[in-house]
């Protein structure tokens, strides 16, 4: 069966990088971002057109080229939760959390009884990697193997903070951008009362040794953004990486057009 290694490694208290994908679809950018030494692709479904099946595509290949994919679901939904894990996903974020009641059903849709509910869809497939194995077995690896993140991007979650960050829960991630919307600062990250909440989120995660996330803007900020407590680095998107790969191109060659046009 397949070994979560993302969770293995926030667990051990150790440095994660990956990326973001919600426009590009081929398995070759999986693959490349795993030959580049990446440790995660994270896929988001909340704010992209993927469907279903493009989705579960994406972690199957994640898995063949050794790069952990961690989904972002659209929302707390049943069918969210179980459709990514009964197909290979053993990692996802729920976005939209507000209340510790939400969590807990997270963890009672994502987890085998004793931890959780989830319904029982143990044979020869994705979910035990087309192994063919004891229910008991499957159910005790899913469990341990089981990578449950949130969201905290409101006001009303810093608020309840203190029940949504439970056991059961291994890392949180912090939406700046709907965060200080809800606090009435839009597109403030720097506000007082972002950075506070932040702050709030962080110590908390510190004491209850939950992973937390960071936004790793340009390489050169890697230190920073460790020293800041973040264990998962966010690094760019897929059309960031693009995008200034292109720009790289572009302002290389932007000199000798100046000599062409001047001749």
């Amino acid at each position: 069966m397949q070994f979560n290694r993302l969770r293995a490694t926030l667990k051990a208290g150790g440095i994660a990088i990956g990326t973001l994908m919600w426009e590009t679809q081929g398995r070759g950018v999986v693959h490349t971002l795993a030959q580049a030494g990446m440790d995660f692709v994270m896929i988001c479904t909340e704010h992209s057109a993927y469907n279903l099946e493009t989705v579960v595509n994406l972690v199957a290949h994640a898995h063949a080229a050794g790069i952990t994919p961690i989904v972002r679901i659209p929302d707390l939904q049943y069918q969210y939760v179980t459709r990514m894990l009964d197909t290979g996903c053993q990692s996802l974020i729920v976005p939209h959390i507000k209340t510790g009641a939400q969590v807990r059903q997270f963890i009672e849709y994502a987890k085998y009884y004793p931890e959780g509910h989830r319904g029982m869809a143990i044979y020869q497939g994705a979910s035990t990697a087309y192994e063919d194995v004891a229910p008991s077995a499957a159910i005790s690896h899913a469990n341990a193997n089981t990578l449950l993140a949130v969201l905290i991007e409101t006001r009303e979650a810093v608020e309840n903070i203190e029940d949504i960050l439970i056991p059961g829960i291994d890392l949180v991630l912090v939406g700046h951008q709907d965060l200080a919307q809800s606090l009435g600062v839009p597109g403030e990250y720097n506000h007082p009362k972002v950075r506070e909440a932040d702050a709030r989120v962080r110590e908390l995660c510190q004491t209850r040794k939950i992973a937390i996330a960071g936004a790793l803007n340009r390489p050169e900020n890697a230190k920073a953004v460790i020293e800041s407590g973040a264990q998962f680095l966010l690094y760019g998107t897929d059309l960031v990486l693009i995008r200034r790969e292109a720009e790289r191109a572009v302002q290389a060659v932007a000199p000798f057009r100046q000599i062409r046009r001047s001749q």
